[in-house]
């Protein structure tokens, strides 16, 4: 990608309308979760436009401190979309040998199951532990759920979830962020 210029701020919140849009339209069909007790900042993580993963992002994903968590829902795999996020700490690979030895690499990494509680349901995920993170991959309903947690966050066993009622706050919270971030604040 080549980056070519400043959208001025009219075309840029015209866009940002746009997508927001897509992700209301979505959001009845992909539900979304966040984490109960967090006091924390918290705002729409990441969205594909075709309606295959969004997320709630716990924490200030523009700065470089601080704990950052984002939980995702997806009609994905949620190990492979679990294995995907760690392989963007590990590393993009660059051709096929370097692709299959991160894939042995994540394959071999040490795993448990542990029990997180979604709405009223306690659900199964493989936990991935790490010294300053860790990942969780588990399924709810027809969807997959994968937890990213960086930057020294929760321990997995205080992490209970809930399901997000209203994405607006989130899209607002989103907004401010990205306003803050163009200087437009």
């Amino acid at each position: 990608m080549r980056l070519t210029g400043f959208l001025p701020p009219d075309a840029f919140w015209a866009m940002n309308g746009r997508m927001d849009q897509q992700v209301r339209d979505g959001a009845g069909l992909l539900p979304l979760f966040r984490i109960n007790s967090w006091d924390g900042p918290m705002m729409l993580g990441s969205w594909q436009l075709d309606g295959s993963e969004g997320g709630v992002m716990h924490g200030n994903a523009f700065s470089p401190t601080g704990p950052l968590v984002e939980v995702v829902t997806t009609t994905q795999d949620p190990r492979e979309v679990a294995r995907n996020r760690w392989r963007a700490s590990a590393g993009v690979p660059h051709n096929l040998e370097e692709l299959q030895r991160q894939d042995a690499v994540f394959n071999a990494l040490h795993s448990e199951q542990i029990t997180i509680t979604a709405g009223s349901s306690p659900i199964l995920f493989t936990l991935w532990p790490a010294t300053d993170a860790w990942l969780a991959a588990g399924h709810i309903g027809g969807c997959g759920l994968v937890i990213d947690a960086q930057r020294k966050p929760p321990q997995p066993d205080a992490v209970t979830l809930s399901r997000v009622s209203d994405v607006e706050p989130l899209l607002q919270a989103r907004r401010n962020a990205l306003k803050a971030l163009r200087g437009e604040a």
